[in-house]
């Protein structure tokens, strides 16, 4: 029997706590006599793009990334257009895409769905001319993201305390949109376009996003009075979001966000900034992934 071929590639810097202890927690899991296996460390922006393309290009089974949504999204970036799946162990501040597939954050219990090896094909989104493969945001979410990045501490408490101390101070902005060419402008505290459904942590912003219909789903979050804040985070956290007359969804397979001043914005929670318009577009069954069996 031919064994698989796995590497996995470990962001050393994702998420809170340390990862030298995870090349030992491999080598105590993994089946050696079904699959063979390297691990790998990134060493810098986009190493783990080039690492995950290497590893197509030498047809390897799967590529795991160990980190997290930044972390996947930089070394799916690598796999698209190969036949080499990827999988996820989640160790970042937020898990978002691991967390909607159903994959465990108890490191082990993902090992076991890498090793189960069920992969299906996902859509992945193109925005300009980068990649996203879970949500990409233009409003509160990314304001919040800019402040992480370079908040001293990483970490879900930091996350909390952040979305508290700033979600009375921030103000909605006017975005004017072509919904698959169709023209809308809308006032939003929160502007997010989801492949998956949650930024990370449970906190749920697309109920209803699914990672195989070929659809786009554009969720927004109307301007409303401060002391409505505790009650719509709780909505939030508890994927009951939509249910809030605040809340409003589009579904499409492309939008053109009108953009002539320097935006703030986030794609897969890495903080970034445009300059131009944003052209987004889904991109179906662009991405094998080892999924938890259901």
């Amino acid at each position: 029997m031919n064994k698989k071929k796995i590497l996995f590639i470990i962001n050393p810097k994702s998420g809170t706590g340390g990862k030298q202890h995870i090349p030992d927690l491999i080598a105590r899991t993994m089946d050696k006599e079904r699959f063979e296996y390297t691990v790998a460390f990134t060493e810098g922006p986009k190493h783990g793009t080039t690492l995950g393309r290497r590893a197509a290009e030498n047809q390897m089974d799967a590529v795991v990334a160990v980190g997290g949504d930044g972390s996947v999204n930089e070394i799916a970036k690598g796999l698209l257009g190969s036949e080499t799946a990827l999988g996820i162990l989640p160790t970042g501040s937020g898990n978002g895409l691991a967390l909607h597939l159903g994959i465990s954050k108890k490191l082990e219990k993902a090992l076991e769905v890498i090793q189960a090896g069920q992969i299906v094909k996902i859509d992945t989104v193109k925005i300009n001319d980068e990649f996203c493969i879970g949500t990409i945001g233009v409003g509160f979410d990314a304001h919040i993201a800019h402040l992480f990045a370079t908040s001293p501490k990483r970490g879900y408490a930091t996350y909390v305390k952040l979305v508290l101390s700033e979600f009375y101070k921030y103000k909605p902005l006017l975005y004017d949109m072509e919904v698959d060419g169709k023209r809308t402008s809308v006032s939003c505290f929160l502007l997010t376009f989801a492949n998956s459904s949650q930024f990370g942590n449970n906190a749920v912003i697309a109920p209803f996003a699914d990672v195989q219909d070929g659809i786009l789903d554009i969720s927004m979050m109307d301007r409303f009075p401060a002391w409505k804040a505790p009650h719509l985070i709780y909505r939030l956290m508890n994927n009951i979001i939509h249910k809030s007359r605040y809340f409003n969804m589009l579904k499409c397979k492309s939008v053109v966000l009108k953009n002539d001043t320097v935006l703030k914005g986030h794609i897969d929670g890495e903080p970034v900034t445009f300059t131009t318009d944003l052209h987004v577009k889904i991109i179906p069954a662009s991405l094998n992934i080892l999924v938890a069996k259901q």
